[in-house]
């Protein structure tokens, strides 16, 4: 089972990560030293080979220098088989080969059938290379080798030796052997293998432990979140958790969490209210049915009466229907239920055209109104929402203004969209109400005896974000208000 604390997620995730750059570090580490090592020791058994040569060829110089002057023949200096050249070629050995540079430096000649002609006197013995080093030596070139060679019963070791042949008329007259032993870089190589053994496994577990202690040090913050949010119900929505002042995702976390408690906050808030004032909206014509039903059945009633009462119940089921009407309007906007049947439309015809329906409401308070339109602005819109809309701005503007006042509007062109602008002469809007203006059910004080549910700017404000417009309210009490939908050009 996968471990669930952060901590020991974040333990591991370190440990694994450190353990990958420690392979990788370590290989890196133990591949370039040994073949930085192989590379100074072939780079000395090469100085060492050239050294050895060069030093025979000088001595046999000289001899071909003193011969010369008592007129030996010319041939005697071929090296091939002369028994001069194996003369020179032990003596350098006998005397150079103590030297302290090539001290730990085996060097051995044969001639060209692979006999033994001279080695240094380090070694008790000859040694026996394998024949394919010679063959390669004997076609002209050098090489490099590892051999295992018993220097002691039961005891092997591992020299690195580099063959050379010395060539004379395009042939090889002999052959020069250098070889040192790896057991320095061997033993090199055990330790550092066993240092990382026993390095690794500590610095990961070392990794792990500091990771441990990091983690909660980092997620302290988040523990402390989890005990506040863990005392926060839905009765305390508005307790706020602590916000570390960090400056990190830790902090960004708590910032975002209080945004989300303030909104849950503001949401059952605003569902309360919503059941509140819908319980009180839908009280009241129920009360009124169930008070003239009651009173029509104490006694016998005359047709007339009956009537009355009749339909006194209808206006009260009318006054219901539409407040289900309306909720469930606003219940299939919030939840994206209705499709709109958005086409061309000319949003100055629309918006005047509305008004001119209005002018009725408007003569029986002697109100005037004016529309002042530019041609030409076409949106993309639902055609029967949109009028839905102008209609609960102008009719709430008309219901709110006194007799003999004005309701204008004004549809103005934008870069990028058209605004419909709605201004009356009404009694205005207290500035601690316009927030709550759009809220379903609000009504200001100065209105809560006029008709109406309370739901129209909502269902107003809900087309028109539907539309991907906007709807604002600017109002000072005793000055009118104006209100601003915003749609985008098509």
């Amino acid at each position: 089972m996968l471990p669930r604390s952060l901590r020991v997620k974040i333990a591991l995730s370190s440990m694994a990560l450190v353990t990958l750059i420690m392979l990788v570090f370590c290989f890196v580490l133990y591949t370039r030293l040994f073949h930085d090592l192989y590379s100074q020791l072939d780079s000395l058994l090469e100085s060492r080979a050239a050294g050895v040569t060069d030093a025979i060829n000088t001595y046999w110089e000289v001899e071909k220098l003193e011969a010369s002057r008592e007129g030996a023949d010319a041939r005697i200096f071929k090296k091939a088989g002369n028994i001069n050249f194996v003369k020179i070629a032990q003596r350098w050995v006998n005397e150079e080969s103590n030297k302290p540079d090539l001290l730990n430096i085996i060097v051995q000649i044969f001639d060209a059938r692979g006999r033994l002609i001279a080695s240094s006197k380090n070694i008790g013995r000859s040694i026996i290379f394998p024949d394919d080093l010679f063959q390669t030596a004997l076609l002209g070139n050098a090489r490099f080798d590892n051999v295992a060679v018993p220097f002691a019963p039961g005891r092997m070791t591992i020299l690195r030796v580099f063959t050379k042949p010395i060539i004379e008329d395009n042939m090889a007259t002999y052959i020069v052997q250098v070889a040192s032993p790896l057991t320095a870089i061997e033993n090199a190589r055990e330790d550092l293998k066993n240092l990382l053994t026993v390095m690794l496994p500590l610095m990961i577990l070392f990794t792990g432990l500091i990771g441990m202690i990091l983690a909660k040090l980092s997620l302290r913050p988040v523990d402390r979140m989890i005990k506040a949010v863990q005392q926060i119900t839905a009765q305390s929505l508005r307790q706020r958790i602590p916000e570390p002042d960090t400056r990190d995702e830790i902090q960004r976390l708590a910032v975002t969490f209080n945004d989300m408690l303030a909104r849950l906050d503001h949401s059952f808030g605003s569902q309360r209210r919503f059941l509140q004032d819908a319980s009180h909206e839908l009280k009241t014509p129920l009360t009124i049915l169930e008070g003239e039903m009651s009173v029509a059945l104490k006694r016998q009633r005359s047709p007339k009466e009956y009537e009355g009462v009749l339909r006194s119940c209808l206006e009260e089921i009318e006054r219901l229907t539409r407040i289900v009407h309306n909720l469930l309007t606003l219940a299939r906007l919030d939840d994206r239920e209705i499709i709109l049947q958005q086409q061309k439309l000319d949003l100055s015809a629309l918006a005047c055209g509305v008004l001119e329906d209005m002018q009725v409401l408007a003569d029986q308070k002697a109100i005037r109104l004016s529309c002042t339109a530019a041609g030409g602005l076409t949106v993309v819109a639902d055609e029967q929402f949109m009028r839905q809309v102008l209609i609960n701005i102008i009719s709430n503007a008309i219901k709110y203004t006194p007799e003999g006042g004005m309701v204008s509007v004004d549809v103005r062109p934008g870069k990028e969209s058209a605004s419909v602008i709605v201004h009356d002469t009404g009694i205005g809007i207290k500035a601690e109400d316009i927030p709550f203006v759009f809220d379903r059910f609000f009504r200001v004080e100065a209105s809560r005896s006029s008709a109406g549910f309370g739901l129209g700017l909502s269902i107003a404000k809900s087309i028109v974000e539907a539309h991907r417009g906007s709807i604002s309210i600017q109002s000072n009490p005793g000055e009118g208000s104006t209100f601003t939908i915003t749609l985008p050009i098509h």
